[in-house]
């Protein structure tokens, strides 16, 4: 479509949402240079629609708000938001306020908010009233930052940055949908002239850089077992800047006494794992540490051994061939009821909560075909920890809301499938979003589950707090880490 007739058109006529095309006659590359600059002043606006909508998006990333952030904005990466660009580029995907494609409003706003991963698509004139975006200097742009024109109805204009083009900071180039469709080309700063003095630079809150600022700078992916096997539940964890494992011995005691000494029991690989669980696996009496490769999706088995330090662990076993990095909230516990320990995960595309049978067997044939134990909603969760909370003798699942920050207990029922767990209940106000970690034991050996948890702000260390379990939640937190969390 030429730009030399097309005003700033944003308005959602209604309707029913339509498919966007996916047009066979589409240019492979929809970039444009300097050299396409519109001369006549009727400049190609996209605008944005009236009308909300709430997205229901396959996403597999882990869906963590910064702090001052909306929670309908989850923590995203520069790298990943130009990734997420590019995805529209080159697609043939027609400019319509009342069109879609994959689950997102085909224009400008809409295109941004699933740059952006924003849970609803947006409006110009709704970034910043709903606390997705806080303006910046021009200084301070950077890939993944936007420039808005946030008028509301037929007026307003979004476009995402991507990089400047000259030293002096007059051209960049940038992302945008407008009637010409999907655009990845080279703009003046910060748009056409005629409307350059209606444009600012604009920061999602949620965005953070990347590798420099990972989410957990002390420790992460924190589980419990008694590795030492003296009745005291241990902790596991990797320290984020080195990648080693260590173990924190259970000492029984209290307070900052609860556990002693540290002890690397993995050295350096540890950042490359994830979604870290303990169980007796092998049915030896030893917990096994499992843990899924980031880079393929491969799920192994590492077997605990009567060793101390480096040789805590025996020699990993693969008991799962990729995939698994399409799953989250990996957890265990015996939900079976069989006296084997199971594998919980949740499938992040569809939030279905699937139990996977332990059979003590090895290798690939250690996990038997997975039983759907939850529907859908699950990918709206966080820090799903399995654990026996209400001292019933069966594995409850606790786990954070993302969207509000309150802590839920689904009861254990043992019975099959769906029935597995019990309607939820509320154990925690909000506030649990500010918790980045946490694990179940029974640290005070009264028969219940208890929380060892990870109290930090993003990009910073935090403190460790027991969080005893009373049958019907938790009671008053008490510090048992000081710092280096």
């Amino acid at each position: 479509m030429s730009a030399v007739s097309i005003t700033l058109a944003c308005t959602f006529a209604g309707g029913s949402l339509v498919m966007a095309a996916e047009a066979s006659a589409a240019p492979a590359d929809a970039r444009r240079s300097a050299a396409d600059d519109p001369a006549d002043g009727n400049y190609d606006l996209g605008g944005e629609g009236t009308e909300q909508v709430v997205v229901e998006e396959d996403d597999t990333a882990e869906f963590f708000p910064v702090a001052g952030a909306s929670k309908e904005a989850p923590r995203i990466t520069r790298s990943e938001t130009l990734k997420r660009a590019d995805t529209w580029v080159g697609k043939g995907i027609r400019y319509s306020q009342t069109g879609s494609y994959k689950g997102h409003r085909t224009d400008c706003s809409g295109y941004v908010s699933m740059v952006w991963r924003l849970s609803t698509d947006m409006t110009t004139d709704t970034f910043g009233p709903r606390g997705v975006t806080q303006k910046i200097k021009k200084g301070d742009l950077k890939a993944g930052d936007a420039l808005l024109m946030p008028k509301s109805d037929r007026a307003g204009h979004i476009v995402l940055f991507d990089k400047w083009v000259n030293a002096d900071h007059t051209r960049y180039v940038g992302y945008e949908l407008s009637p010409s469709g999907v655009q990845h080309h080279e703009l003046p700063y910060p748009y056409w002239p005629r409307y350059a003095n209606s444009f600012y630079p604009v920061r999602n809150k949620s965005i953070v850089d990347d590798a420099q600022l990972p989410l957990d700078p002390g420790m992460t992916e924190i589980t419990a077992g008694d590795f030492t096997r003296d009745s005291r539940p241990d902790l596991v964890a990797v320290q984020v800047s080195t990648g080693k494992l260590f173990l924190y011995p259970g000492t029984g005691k209290t307070g900052l006494d609860t556990f002693s000494d540290r002890v690397e029991i993995g050295a350096g690989g540890w950042n490359a794992m994830r979604n870290l669980t303990v169980g007796d696996f092998t049915g030896d009496g030893r917990p096994d540490l499992v843990a899924t490769r980031r880079k393929d999706g491969k799920l192994f088995l590492y077997p605990g051994t009567s060793g101390k330090g480096l040789g805590v662990l025996g020699e990993r076993v693969e008991i799962g061939s990729g995939a698994w990095n399409g799953m989250r909230h990996v957890t265990a516990g015996d939900f079976t009821g069989d006296g084997k320990t199971d594998i919980v995960a949740a499938k992040s595309d569809t939030g279905q909560l699937f139990v996977y049978p332990g059979t003590r067997k090895s290798g690939l044939d250690a996990l038997g075909d997975r039983i759907e134990i939850g529907t859908g909603a699950w990918n709206g969760m966080n820090k799903v920890v399995a654990g026996d909370f209400n001292g019933d003798g069966r594995p409850d699942i606790v786990a954070t809301k993302t969207e509000t920050g309150e802590l839920f207990l689904y009861p254990g029922t043992a019975k099959p499938g769906l029935e597995s767990l019990d309607k939820r209940i509320e154990i925690g106000s909000d506030g649990w979003n500010d918790i980045s970690d946490y694990a179940a034991a029974d640290l005070n050996n009264d028969g219940t589950d208890d929380l060892a948890a990870v109290d930090s702000a993003p990009h910073q260390t935090g403190k460790l707090y027991l969080y005893r379990g009373n049958g019907k939640g938790f009671n008053k937190r008490t510090e048992i880490g000081a710092g280096g969390w």
